[in-house]
């Protein structure tokens, strides 16, 4: 392990990414076929770079109306099965904030024990439709897996892949927001020529492009370094 990846307590630092993604019907068909190829893009950019696979740890949850770990973190060297994401269900953002808060407390113990200083985490937050919960029960779970006393709440990057998503939908959804601390996030919604399918090829793309700048990040800075989030450039067809 390089040197720059070590602080002086001598813990490896690592980057936590997460992959939220919504399998109602709606995303049957090519959205998730789609979706099926990221983790394999995944995997390749990660099995081309050893930098990137001392620093990176990715983890994959679904949502419909429950919400399912995918694709537990950790080294996707590691992966000898690429799982796959199944439709079901309608699309209860609660039941993946709620699910997403208890991997992110269960899988920054396993790191911190295993050696790690892990960054707060990145979500990629996938969807093609609003959410189906009771406003009060949506805004409850939200609290909790953003609450400032959580010291791993995530950073949370929603992307609508459909025009007909409104970014209102999707722009509560996103943290940090400029009145929280750290860096603000934002929200993403297809606005290009393509469909849904096109739009989550553009998405594994710039994960892939966030991965590697966030991992020289934390080459060439040490502690310095962290998650780097999608560049506005890299999104033209988004708005």
């Amino acid at each position: 392990m390089p040197e720059s990846r070590r602080q002086a307590d001598d813990k490896v630092l690592a980057l936590a990414f997460y992959l939220l993604v919504d399998v109602s019907y709606s995303m049957e068909g090519a959205p998730l076929r789609a979706v099926n190829q990221i983790l394999p893009e995944v995997i390749d950019a990660i099995e081309e770079s050893p930098t990137l696979g001392d620093v990176v740890r990715l983890g994959a949850l679904d949502f419909a109306d429950d919400a399912q770990t995918v694709l537990q973190l950790g080294d996707l060297r590691n992966v000898k099965n690429i799982p796959v994401f199944a439709g079901r269900g309608g699309t209860s953002y609660a039941a993946a904030f709620r699910k997403l808060r208890k991997d992110i407390e269960r899988d920054m113990t396993e790191m911190k024990a295993d050696g790690f200083k892990v960054y707060r985490p990145a979500v990629f937050f996938i969807t093609d439709g609003a959410p189906t919960d009771p406003p009060n029960d949506l805004q409850a779970a939200f609290a909790e897996l953003t609450d400032p006393g959580f010291k791993a709440r995530p950073n949370i990057i929603p992307f609508g892949v459909t025009p007909a998503l409104e970014k209102a939908v999707l722009d509560p959804w996103v943290y940090p927001k400029p009145s929280d601390n750290g860096r603000p996030m934002r929200s993403y919604v297809y606005n290009g020529a393509g469909d849904a399918a096109t739009a989550i090829k553009q998405i594994a793309e710039v994960l892939i492009t966030s991965i590697v700048a966030s991992a020289n990040s934390v080459s060439d800075a040490g502690t310095a370094g962290g998650f780097v989030p999608p560049a506005d450039d890299d999104l033209d067809d988004w708005i």
